[in-house]
């Protein structure tokens, strides 16, 4: 009796231990939450200098300076916030002496710049072009600060021998 007791148990142990598994199309995927932007993103500081020829044949330098600006307005552009940017802008003459210095930001190009720029684009940064008569004339770009998106508004920054400065839209620029 002990013998086909423990026959029968290890039948039902085999038979239920070979029992094929139900299978389901359903496949388990981990989701992954996105953690909301803690703080703006910003663009890299960036600076670059050159020399020029300017009036009656002198010399004279330029720095060129972008950072990104806490004291600025925040942007959101494309659903991420980021820091705008100033730039800081220095004439030198031969002898090392300071002809202008500036700190630009954004809104010293706001009349000439479409609305959506000045909401969402961010200074992007400020090159020099060339010598114009008594004018020195620099390349300003307004945009998105994401590298992928190429959404940017060109303005033309004159710098007078009277160290000032005036704006205008570039043509062909939108």
């Amino acid at each position: 009796m002990y013998r086909i007791a423990l026959i029968l148990f290890l039948s039902l142990v085999v038979t239920v231990s070979c029992k094929k598994k139900e299978q389901t199309d359903d496949i388990i995927v981990e989701k992954i939450v996105e953690k909301p932007q803690e703080g703006p993103e910003s663009m890299a500081s960036s600076e670059q200098s050159g020399s020029l020829t300017w009036i009656k044949g002198a010399e004279y330098s330029y720095t060129i300076k972008r950072y990104a600006d806490s004291n600025l307005s925040q942007v959101t552009n494309h659903d991420t916030k980021y820091c705008d940017n100033s730039v800081t802008l220095t004439v030198n003459r031969a002898d090392g002496s300071v002809f202008f210095e500036k700190t630009f930001s954004k809104s010293n190009f706001a009349p000439v710049l479409p609305k959506d720029f000045i909401e969402h684009g961010v200074l992007l940064g400020m090159n020099f072009d060339k010598v114009d008569g008594n004018d020195l004339l620099f390349v300003v770009s307004v945009g998105s600060p994401d590298e992928t998106n190429e959404e940017f508004y060109y303005v033309q920054m004159r710098l007078s021998n009277m160290g000032a400065t005036s704006a205008e839209r570039i043509n062909g620029a939108e």
